[in-house]
């Protein structure tokens, strides 16, 4: 009777296969899928900060400062990881 393997056999497998189509690709390849990666997770989170900014400058002037408080702190700490992915992008371009 065989034993199937157990939930960390599968995870290990899977990141060992991932690792390996990874190398696979050529470098010039995987170096625009991180660069694609770094810019698409720039915009986001640059588009939510400022939809955030915007939630909280709408609270504010109805009068609801504690959430208009949060959604500025949530806007300002995606700021600043918008600004670490476009660095990340500009250590990553050539």
């Amino acid at each position: 009777m065989e034993r199937e393997p157990g939930r960390a056999q599968r995870i290990a497998a899977l990141i060992i296969s991932a690792a390996m189509v990874w190398y696979m690709i050529p470098e010039h390849r995987r170096q625009l899928i991180l660069m694609k990666a770094a810019h698409m997770a720039q915009r986001t989170t640059g588009r939510a900060a400022m939809m955030l900014g915007r939630a909280g400058m709408s609270d504010e002037l109805a009068g609801r400062a504690g959430d208009a408080r949060r959604n500025y702190d949530a806007a300002l700490h995606l700021s600043r990881l918008r600004d670490t992915f476009g660095r990340a992008l500009e250590s990553i371009r050539p």
